[in-house]
Order: C-alpha cells, then sequence, then structure tokens
C-alpha cells in the first residue's frame, strides 16, 4: 500500500523533493525508486495522477496532493508547489481539510483542478475555476488563499437529494454520474462536452448547477454506470453495457466514424446518439479516456482503443487514428494483443 511514481518529475508531481524525471535512465527504479512519503504509519488506498499534480486517498480517508499549485489544485490556501524541494513530504505536508467530520471515499484529478468524492455521498472541487468546473456559480479559484477549505468550501450542488458516485474533472469541464444513474456535466461547453445542446459554460454564473442543471441525455430508459472524460469530450458506460462518447470528435474518439463533433447541437443526444459499435454481441466492463482518445475492456476481456492514435497509443502498430472514418468500428477495430 506504498506509492511509486516515475516519469517527468517537473513541479514535485513525483513526491521526491526534487523535479528529476524518474524511469528514464538506467538504475533508476525497482528498489533505487523510493515510496513517496504519505507520512508516519499512513498507506494509500487510491492514487490519482493527473497533467501536473498528483494527489493520494489515504488509508484513514484523508487526503494529500503535491506537485504543481498554481491555482490551488493542491488545496493548501497557497500557490507553493509541494514536493519539489526536500521535507515537504511525509508529516510536513498537511491532509486537505474537506470540511468538519468528512472524510475522502475517492479522488480524481484534472489539468488544474481537483475534485473529491466525500463519505456522505457530496462532491468537492478545488484549483483553477476558469469556466466554471468547479460548480460554484463563478470563476474564482479554490484553494489557493486561506479559509477557502474544509467548511467554507460548499458540496457542488448537483440536486436536491441527489448523492455524487463518482467525479470526473479534465482540462476544463467535470462531469458527475449520481446515484440514479444519471450524468451531469459542467464547465467549458466547448464542441458540446457538456451534453446539453450547445457550447455555453455551465457553472460560471449562479443559477447553473442544482436543480437548473439537466441531466445529460443518454436515451430512452437509459442511465449510466461509469463516466470518463477527456480534454474535449466526454463518455459514458451505460446500463446496459453500451458506450456513448459526445464532445469535439476530432480524431474519431467519439467513435462515429467521423470526427463531427455531438452534443453541441440540437437533437444530437439521447436516442440520437448511436452507441459505439464495439462488435457484434459485444459490451463493455471499463471505460477510460485520454486526452483523444478512449478504450474499453470487452466482456470477452479483450481491449479496444480508438480516437487519436500519435505515438501509438491505441496499440496497433501504428500511428494511425481509428473511428474518424466509416468501417474502422466495430468488428473491423482490432483488439489490442
Amino acid at each position: 500500500a506504498t506509492v511509486k511514481c516515475w516519469g517527468a518529475g517537473n513541479n514535485g508531481k513525483l513526491g521526491q523533493g526534487n523535479t528529476n524525471n524518474i524511469g528514464d535512465e538506467p538504475d533508476e527504479m525497482g528498489g533505487n525508486l523510493l515510496p513517496i512519503d504519505l507520512g508516519s504509519g499512513r498507506t494509500a488506498t487510491a492514487v490519482a495522477a493527473g497533467f501536473n499534480h498528483t494527489c493520494i486517498l489515504l488509508d484513514d480517508g484523508t487526503m494529500k496532493c503535491f506537485g504543481k499549485n498554481s491555482e490551488g489544485q493542491l488545496g493548501q490556501g497557497h500557490t507553493r508547489n509541494i514536493g519539489d524541494d526536500g521535507g515537504e513530504m511525509g508529516n510536513a505536508l498537511p491532509v486537505i481539510n474537506l470540511g468538519t467530520g468528512r472524510t475522502g471515499s475517492s479522488i480524481s484529478v484534472g489539468l488544474s483542478h481537483t475534485c473529491a468524492l466525500l463519505d456522505n455521498g457530496s462532491a468537492k472541487c478545488w484549483g483553477s475555476g476558469l469556466y466554471g468546473m468547479l460548480g460554484q456559480g463563478n470563476t474564482n479559484n479554490i484553494g489557493d488563499e486561506p479559509d477557502e477549505m474544509g467548511d467554507y468550501l460548499p458540496s457542488v450542488d448537483l440536486g436536491k437529494d441527489r448523492a455524487v458516485t463518482m467525479i470526473a474533472p479534465s482540462e476544463w469541464h467535470t462531469c458527475a454520474l449520481l446515484d440514479n444513474g444519471s450524468v451531469k456535466c459542467w464547465g467549458w461547453g466547448a464542441n458540446g462536452r457538456n451534453g446539453q445542446g450547445n457550447s455555453l459554460k455551465i457553472g460560471d454564473e449562479p443559477g447553473e448547477m442544482g436543480k437548473h442543471l439537466a441531466p445529460i441525455g443518454l436515451g430512452s430508459g437509459r442511465t449510466a454506470k461509469g463516466i470518463s472524460v477527456g480534454t474535449p469530450f466526454s463518455c459514458a458506460l451505460l446500463d446496459n453495457g453500451t458506450v456513448k462518447c459526445w464532445g469535439i470528435g476530432s480524431f474519431g474518439q467519439l467513435g462515429q466514424g467521423n470526427t463531427t463533433s455531438r452534443g453541441d447541437g440540437p437533437n444530437e443526444m439521447g436516442d440520437n446518439l448511436t452507441a459505439i459499435d464495439l462488435g457484434i454481441g459485444r459490451t463493455a466492463t471499463i471505460l477510460t479516456s485520454g486526452r483523444y482518445h478512449t478504450c474499453t475492456a470487452l466482456d470477452d476481456g479483450i481491449v479496444k482503443c480508438w480516437g487519436w492514435g500519435a505515438d501509438g497509443r491505441l496499440g496497433q502498430g501504428n500511428t494511425d487514428d481509428l473511428g474518424d472514418e466509416p468501417g474502422e468500428m466495430g468488428d473491423n477495430l482490432t483488439a489490442i494483443d
């Protein structure tokens, strides 16, 4: 239950007290790679690595974040990076104040904001408020000044008597899965990533959240059991094992055989949004999205990815985009070896 991180070390996001890259030279991994100091007696139950900061959920339900802190995404009431100098980790790093009596059940990170699902089914987000992705009815950063966290930070209003079961921040928008299987997204709405039939921002002005924010139309009788967000798009794993994605389709990441955006115009969501063709008789069990690509594990244990193929991220032995042309999805999309 320890945590080790490697890769780019800028901003201290590897939690080693420096900004060194790790894993790019011989003899940096294995026993030479030290576990992150989480504090006396503490172990980890989950870790979330973002663009430039990392957060860990600890065994006692507390949370710690380190790395870049320019917008307060580490939730410490200042904007100093943490983890890039000695003496900043372990017991020296305070846990994030989630509120009186509150603990966390999951944590997730976006580009410059962080969201936590709390033990009472509420959700709180902090960091960059640009475009309203913190869901507070303004564009203020939260967590970069004293007295903004804990009881000072209201939970995201997603509707009366609704609990959050999953929350997913991305670059400039955030989506949540609610206890009734509905999905709501807010923040920057460009290209329809909020699934509301327009490109408007949501959550940056008063009166846009809670009962005023309509659930995304997933189709007649359909609910979601999972969500995942890419940089400019959003996806839902539905109760029948199908997958629907909306937002920008630039590289085929929506899996529709074209590069058309979905969700930015009327009559593009709900029953009008076709489920992604995963193959005859196949359903999805796991869904995850990257910057401009999407991957699923299917019910027979195979994995398929589509969208932006740069750097081989689709696992096909080439750098071709997939899902941006007709005839590339379904049984024509080769499972990753």
